[in-house]
């Protein structure tokens, strides 16, 4: 069933609800444009890994399959119910994170750059990266305090020391891991939910000049950290190791010309390693140009754009938050991906949304466009 709401959008109907079409149909879109490429980034790998050249295509989908029912069950529970969950949500994310440094339990990768990356929970039947699922966690979280915040009479700063000591845990053990960006990722997105919610700007300003030395210290008090640096300032000094992905990366980009070479050509398979993950742009511009790069970000820009609109018409102050936040996760995620595979960031290990392979980040994905189509639908816009 389909129904005009306010001349904004066609919207149909989920039981008495409405949720907006443009976005869900974006959304498939590029869940099945995530599929296709895959199948074109990851066979060699798949079959050099696997003995299998549809291995990791079929891991994916399966992903894809759990994701797309975990997100129409978002669709039809009530958003307000991550409310009463959102003190249990960081608490939870805090024990996945640990769970991450327990010996048989969290899985390490040699890098090299010789350091070891505890990013992964493995149960056996399921592997997952928990800092994906605290970005969710945290956005939850700090959308509910805020509005906790706007609704005290007594509006003390020490309101905030409980909740400040249970995000310094997470992202204390994202570093860890480590993965300094997303935990700079999540540092600014809730600086962006104290902006949205009236915060004061000049106390903003202070507290983020406060953590600059801070996020300086990381960077350059850790050996691969600055040789990222070093090796994002002059690719080609270093293309024989550290600077292969980006070099390859700036390649795939020039042969992928404006319409893009037949899949069956190889050339990223070829020179970019692992071209299914962080760097699979560079493998879609390859094989379909800068044509289908314009309608990819067209699409992607489309779905922020839908969102944003939606959300300017919610009158729930933790709905509008929230939603927010989770927009702001997904908008990241796509720029400062986009920016590494073109060079302008420094590697940061951040996937691209729906494209990158990852089971993960893809559920966090999903999970986060279906909270965000539950706080869009009909009945909570004004």
């Amino acid at each position: 069933m389909k129904s005009k709401n306010n001349n904004e959008g066609y919207f149909f109907s989920i039981g008495s609800n409405f949720i907006d079409l443009p976005a869900l149909y974006s959304i498939i879109i590029l869940q099945f444009i995530g599929l296709a490429i895959l199948f074109s980034a990851s066979t060699v790998t798949s079959l050099r890994e696997f003995n299998d050249p549809y291995m990791l295509l079929k891991k994916q989908s399966l992903w894809a399959g759990i994701s797309l029912i975990v997100f129409f069950i978002l669709l039809n529970i009530p958003y307000n119910l991550l409310k009463k969950l959102a003190l249990y949500t960081i608490l939870f994310s805090i024990f996945l994170l640990i769970l991450v440094f327990v010996p048989g339990l969290g899985r390490s990768v040699d890098t090299h750059y010789g350091r070891n990356f505890n990013r992964w929970v493995n149960l056996g039947f399921i592997q997952f990266q928990p800092s994906e699922f605290a970005k969710i966690s945290i956005m939850v979280y700090v959308s509910h305090i805020l509005v906790r915040y706007r609704a005290t009479e007594n509006k003390e700063l020490k309101f905030f020391l409980p909740p400040a000591i249970l995000i310094s845990i997470v992202v204390a053990l994202i570093i860890f891991e480590p993965a300094y960006g997303t935990s700079v990722e999540i540092i600014l997105l809730i600086g962006l939910l104290f902006f949205l919610d009236g915060f004061p700007i000049g106390k903003l300003i202070i507290f983020f000049f406060a953590i600059t030395p801070l996020l300086i210290m990381l960077i350059f008090s850790v050996g691969y950290r600055k040789k990222r640096i070093d090796v994002w300032l002059n690719p080609y000094k270093y293309r024989f190791d550290e600077g292969h992905q980006s070099v390859s990366s700036f390649r795939s980009f020039m042969e992928g010309g404006f319409f893009g070479n037949p899949l069956s050509t190889g050339y990223s398979h070829r020179y970019l390693t692992y071209s299914h993950t962080d760097f699979v742009l560079a493998t879609f511009v390859e094989d379909y140009g800068l044509l289908g790069f314009f309608i990819l970000t067209g699409l992607f820009f489309f779905l922020l754009l839908r969102f944003t609109l939606l959300l300017r018409r919610v009158s729930d102050p933790f709905g509008f938050l929230l939603g927010a936040g989770l927009l702001s996760v997904i908008a990241v995620q796509l720029l400062v991906n986009m920016y590494v595979v073109t060079g302008i960031f420094p590697i940061t290990g951040i996937s691209l949304p729906f494209l990158s392979y990852g089971g993960s980040s893809l559920l966090t994905i999903m999970i986060s466009l279906g909270i965000l189509l539950n706080i869009t639908k009909s009945e909570n816009l004004s």
